[in-house]
């Protein structure tokens, strides 16, 4: 728990130099590890309870920090893994797929689903915390560009999207927008199924074979629909659910994109729309 906190409230310290005192400036780790849980603010609608995880982090690695108000899209992914993996295992998979030239920050969504194929009745689905929305994730392709609203680009255009490691002052990068257009990750967020719901290929050897293809439960799709839905209460500005191949060529998030519709429908009965 400690550690999720840290991250957060490492990011909204930093924020709060940054936007608010004109400069930034490295805060105290030790004092942020001692503040209270209940500096978060509470979710305004319950609609589905989302658990608690500590991950493993590489300080070795810089991230970026953006207001939440960035955010309009939440992006659906598969893990190609087991559908039981617990988000730690995602962590290490994506903490080990950096390298020393690209080391990865942390577990690169920022929610994580467990919850069985279709016919099948393990594991429990469980809805948990990946890295916090505060911080961009690693998801959606690192140079994939997409265009930006007005309120978007004011927010890039003060300045308030900050890069950085742990311990050190972050800094402006101006790399993050090109031609106008900004890096999709730092405007979305990544919510990955844990499971394989792709078909078998080369490069994905764990993928299901033509004669026992694999879908999402009705309990999965309701699942992405109350979190999307809790989600676009509290940031309003989320108003988009997307699928990993809509950024770029890949198999994820492979027969759940089938499924994207009536996530939306689903979601609109919980009083949310989304394009």
């Amino acid at each position: 728990m400690k550690g999720l906190f840290l991250i957060i409230l490492f990011s909204q310290s930093l924020l709060l130099h940054a936007y608010d005192l004109g400069f930034v400036s490295v805060p105290d780790m030790n004092q942020i590890m001692e503040y209270p849980s209940d500096v978060n603010p509470e979710w305004p609608l319950e609609l589905i309870d989302i658990a608690k995880q500590d991950y493993t982090r590489n300080t070795k690695a810089s991230f970026c920090m953006r207001p939440p108000e960035m955010v309009d899209t939440v992006v659906i992914h598969h893990s190609e893994t087991s559908s039981s993996a617990t988000p730690a295992y995602i962590n290490e998979l994506h903490l080990a797929r950096g390298t020393a030239t690209d080391p990865w920050y942390m577990i690169a969504y920022t929610y994580v689903i467990n919850s069985p194929y279709k016919g099948a009745t393990v594991p429990t689905p469980l809805v948990t915390d990946g890295r916090p929305i505060e911080i961009a994730g690693a998801h959606a392709g690192s140079n994939v560009f997409i265009p930006m609203d007005s309120e978007q680009a004011k927010i890039w255009a003060d300045k308030k999207i900050l890069c950085g490691k742990e311990n050190e002052v972050p800094t402006f990068d101006a790399t993050l927008v090109k031609n106008g257009k900004i890096k999709a990750n730092v405007t979305t967020i990544g919510v990955v199924i844990n499971g394989n719901y792709a078909p078998f290929a080369k490069n994905n050897p764990g993928g299901y074979s033509k004669r026992a293809p694999r879908y999402p439960t009705d309990k999965t799709q309701d699942m992405i629909a109350r979190l999307s839905c809790q989600l676009q209460k509290k940031y309003p500005r989320m108003k988009y659910i997307k699928w990993h191949n809509y950024y770029h060529d890949t198999s994820c998030p492979g027969t759940i994109k089938s499924y994207i519709g009536q996530i939306k429908t689903l979601a609109k009965g919980y009083g949310c729309d989304f394009n």
